[in-house]
């Protein structure tokens, strides 16, 4: 016969209790009333994690009319349930601020017109995978700002309309290869402020064509797949202090990588716009297909080389401030569309100044120098101004001795809108 000490069947009575406990329903508690303001309602106090509210037709009846609920500024350890079942119309629901802390598959029967889901600033930290599997409706999903630790695989299987997911602020150090398996209609996806430290490659094998935004802001990235997307407009990688390489094969319209530990970044796919500001080590950028390219910010990086200048025909807006080892300075007087230029000016560049009179649409240039800074404007409106300039023709003739700047070019003092006095003339006339 099998025997047990004492402690050992104390423990084994412990340890039922706490899996009978955890098995256990949730405890109905209807809401006696709703201190609302119109479709806003607040102080909904129901803090005990062993109960979950339980909306009526009596509390309700107020909220009919509206297409939108927000719960805002309340105690809510669970969501409350038969909010659909008694206000069917609702396209958009808000639970802000109420410290969520469990969401239940049931809290959804009846949501068939819900359309927008924000769970913003809660205690949410675990959700099971039948969270939101009657939820099918939902086009935007917001979940930032909470404890998330890790998603189940199959969390957003069954959101086939699903557009917008906001994942951003929680604790999340992985994502799930394949979670956002068969949402065809994804656009937008956000994972700013997480621990994640890597991307899975296929995590958009079907809707990356229609991918329009995603951003993985001020995370610990060490790599990102070359060919992890296919097309994507807005790509923000910025404030990944581990990410040392970035190479992309995709059709990006705005890539924005700064605040990083780049080294080298190559992008072999067509790429509009791009801002790699601040990584104080990158020293290699090749850009395939230059052509295209309209913005390209690089100030205070460690390059020396821009080989691809020469053929960046569409580009409009250039800054390199803050590279010293510049060496291919010279190659933007061949960018003849080019409007707006940022560079420093030191001993090495000052040879190559003849570059200015060549670039026949520039509007807007910006020198820095170790004694400060100049912003000279062709074209001003009356209305525009620039702060922090203080400069004169002569100083600007001490700086680019021997140099004739384009024409028409002005330059604007620091000054308050309004100002009466008219901007500094010093280019050739």
């Amino acid at each position: 016969m099998l025997s047990l000490n004492y402690p050992d069947y104390i423990l084994l009575t412990l340890i039922v209790g706490v899996a009978i406990t955890k098995s256990q329903p949730l405890e109905e508690v209807a809401v006696g009333s709703l201190e609302c303001k119109e479709n806003t309602c607040m102080k909904l106090d129901y803090p005990n994690r062993t109960e979950v509210a339980c909306f009526n037709e009596n509390v309700t009846a107020n909220l009919m009319s509206y297409e939108s609920l927000i719960l805002h500024s309340s105690q809510l350890a669970n969501m409350p349930r038969k909010i659909f079942h008694q206000l069917p119309q609702l396209v958009e629901l808000y639970v802000l601020e109420c410290e969520v802390q469990g969401i239940e598959r049931e809290c959804f029967e009846g949501s068939t017109n819900l359309r927008k889901l924000n769970f913003g600033g809660n205690f949410l930290r675990i959700l099971a995978s039948n969270t939101f599997e009657l939820a099918t409706q939902l086009e935007e999903l917001n979940l930032s700002d909470n404890q998330l630790e890790e998603l189940p695989p199959m969390i957003f299987l069954p959101l086939k309309k699903l557009q917008k997911l906001n994942l951003s602020s929680n604790r999340l150090k992985t994502i799930p290869q394949g979670i956002f398996s068969q949402l065809v209609l994804l656009s937008s996806v956000i994972l700013d402020s997480n621990q994640l430290t890597q991307l899975p490659g296929d995590l958009f094998r079907d809707q990356r064509r229609n991918l329009s935004e995603f951003s993985a802001k001020s995370n610990l990235l060490e790599r990102v797949p070359s060919n992890i997307f296919l097309s994507v407009e807005h790509l923000q990688l910025s404030f990944n202090p581990q990410l040392r390489r970035l190479q992309s094969t995709a059709k990006v319209y705005d890539l924005h990588a700064t605040n990083c530990g780049l080294e080298s970044v190559k992008l072999k796919g067509p790429v509009v716009r791009v801002q790699l500001e601040d990584n104080l080590s990158l020293n290699e950028l090749k850009i395939s297909q230059p052509q295209v390219l309209e913005q390209l910010y690089l100030a205070n990086t460690n390059l020396s080389r821009l080989d691809f200048l020469s053929k960046a025909s569409n580009l409009v807006d250039l800054d390199v401030t803050g590279i010293d080892n510049l060496s291919d300075l010279p190659q933007i007087s061949s960018v003849a569309g080019l409007e707006r230029l940022s560079f420093t000016y030191d001993n090495t560049s000052s040879d190559h100044m003849d570059m200015l009179p060549q670039l026949k649409d520039l509007k807007y240039l910006e020198i820095t120098h170790d004694k400060g800074r100049e912003v000279y404007i062709k074209d001003l409106e009356d209305d525009f101004f620039v702060d922090d300039v203080q400069i004169h023709c002569d100083q600007l003739a001490d700086l680019l001795e021997y140099v004739e700047l384009p024409k028409d070019t002005m330059i604007l003092e620091d000054r308050i809108v309004g100002d009466s006095r008219e901007p500094l003339r010093c280019g050739a006339t």
